[in-house]
Order: C-alpha cells, then structure tokens, then sequence
C-alpha cells in the first residue's frame, strides 16, 4: 500500500488502536472524527495524519478520503444514543457511510472499504437453530439495526469494487464499566461476544487480505465466548465483587446468539482472545484497582 489508510472514528478506543497496529506495520494512517474529540497521543505522532471533520459533511469527507487505499469505516452512533433519535442516528450511520461510498466512487473507486456492521441486522434468532450464518435473513428490532442494513444496502449496490462487511458481535472490553440496566438480553439466551482486540485484528486483516474483498464477514469470538446470558452477567458480578442477583435482564430476546465464524477465521485470522483470557483480563484490572 502507497497511500495512507483512512480510519472514520478513528479517535475512539478501537480506532486507536487499530492506528497503532498499522502504524506498526509501516503504514501511514489518516485519522477522520470530530473536531471535538480527544487526539491526545495522536497528534504526535509524524505516521498519523489528524482530519478533523463531519462525517455528515459531504465536503469533509471527500478531502478525507483523497488518496487513501482503504477506509476502515468505523464512524457511527451506538446504542444506546442511537435510539434516541432515528433521524440522527440515520444522518450519521447511514448518511455518513453513503458519503463515504459516492467520495470514493468519485475519486478511488478501487481502494478497499471495510465497513463495520453488525450482528444485530440478524434481528431476534432465538428460535432459530444456532450458529447463525451471514446468509440468514436480516430483520432489526431497533433503530441501530436498521441503519446497519441500510448502509450494507448503499455498499452492495454502490460502484466499489472492493468492499468487506464485517458484521460483529457485541464487543468486550477489558476495562472497569458499569453494568448496563437491562442487560440486552435474556437470562438464558445464547449470548456470543467478541474482545475489543480481536476486533481490531480483524478489521486490520481484512484491509490487507485480497480474499476478503466482496465479502461479507460474521465477526464473532468463537467457541470459548457462546454462552448464556447468565454466564456472562454472574461473571461480570464477580469481577467486580459485586451479588448477580442485582442484574435486570430484557423481557424479550436481544439480538443476540451464537455466530458461524468459520469463514472470517479462516481468512481473517482474527480469534486470538479467548473467553478465559478476558476474564484472566478482567480479574486483574480489578484487583489493580483494589490495590490502590
């Protein structure tokens, strides 16, 4: 790759880190997010280029993608703000993604586009037999899901010739959090998240590996991470020594289950992370904190 790589988002936590990991690799990286944000440890350094900009702004993201070879897209409201207002929420996870489609269409059409959707366009799977496969059908149940779908609808029918879709699980995140109030799913439903890292290692391998070009990627943590609701929530309690009993759980399933990912293992190469090895995470960030 000659040109720098475009990450939108490219200020928050993965974002970050997928900066580093390119940065790494003797890569040059451009990164897109609002002006607002934090750049600290960005700014500094000379293979980080900082732009900052709207991704609503059609002007912006054209300057943006001027010259890159690929765009990670990872810019986008998450739940739950994205449920607030659906008409924000489209203007920046489906106006923003098409933005990015017609700059590139208009200036590098052959660059790669990883656009990072989400397993929650399966809908509710729960009566389906699991692992769910990219071919199963899509159907959201909230505002977020729909913006997903509608920006794999503009890529799919767009004039890119080189774009992956990374559908992923709910991340994990190694760090201190507050437990969210409900829980995004039943007591005993199938639940499969994924670690932050793996995440980052798959999108970096899906800008730099041809064979993932025209695909579209189930981007799960594999076999260690398919559990219940409970399981996770009673290990979430534990970790932070505080009674499970005090978990609310939703009424009706989330879009949550177990996913197929032997494909985008096999040609991503992304689960390095097991279950096992986020709760090691886990109980040591915490005990750290008890020991100050």
């Amino acid at each position: 790759m000659s040109g720098p790589i475009l990450i939108t988002g490219g200020a928050g936590s993965v974002g970050r880190q997928l900066a580093e990991k390119f940065v790494d690799a003797g890569q040059s990286v451009r990164i897109f997010d609002l002006p607002q944000m934090d750049f600290a440890g960005l700014e500094d350094n000379d293979s980080i280029e900082i732009n900052k900009g709207d991704i609503t702004n059609a002007d912006d993201v054209t300057r943006s993608v001027d010259g890159v070879d690929a765009v990670l897209h990872l810019a986008a409201i998450l739940p739950p703000n994205s449920e607030r207002n659906r008409d924000v929420t489209f203007r920046v996870n489906v106006g923003g993604t098409e933005n990015i489609i017609r700059a590139l269409e208009k200036t590098n059409p052959d660059a790669m586009l990883v656009f990072t959707s989400s397993i929650s366009t399966y809908g509710d799977t729960s009566t389906k037999e699991p692992p769910v496969k990219v071919t199963n059908s899509q159907s959201a149940i909230d505002i977020y899901a729909d913006s997903k779908i509608e920006g794999e609808r503009i890529m799919r029918e767009s004039y890119l010739t080189n774009t992956v879709s990374l559908r992923t699980a709910a991340i994990a995140v190694p760090a201190f959090l507050e437990p969210p109030d409900p829980w995004p799913f039943m007591e005993d439903q199938r639940v499969e998240m994924v670690h932050r890292d793996d995440v980052v290692d798959a999108l970096f391998n899906a800008a730099r590996t041809p064979d993932a070009g025209g695909k579209v990627f189930n981007i799960g943590g594999g076999s260690t991470w398919q559990l219940r609701g409970r399981d996770y929530v009673r290990d979430f309690y534990e970790f932070m020594g505080a009674p499970a009993d005090e978990a609310v759980y939703r009424e009706s399933p989330g879009w949550v289950d177990w996913y197929d990912t032997e494909e985008s293992q096999r040609v991503l190469k992304y689960q390095n992370r097991s279950y096992q090895h986020y709760a090691d995470e886990m109980r040591a960030i915490i005990e750290a904190m008890m020991a100050e």
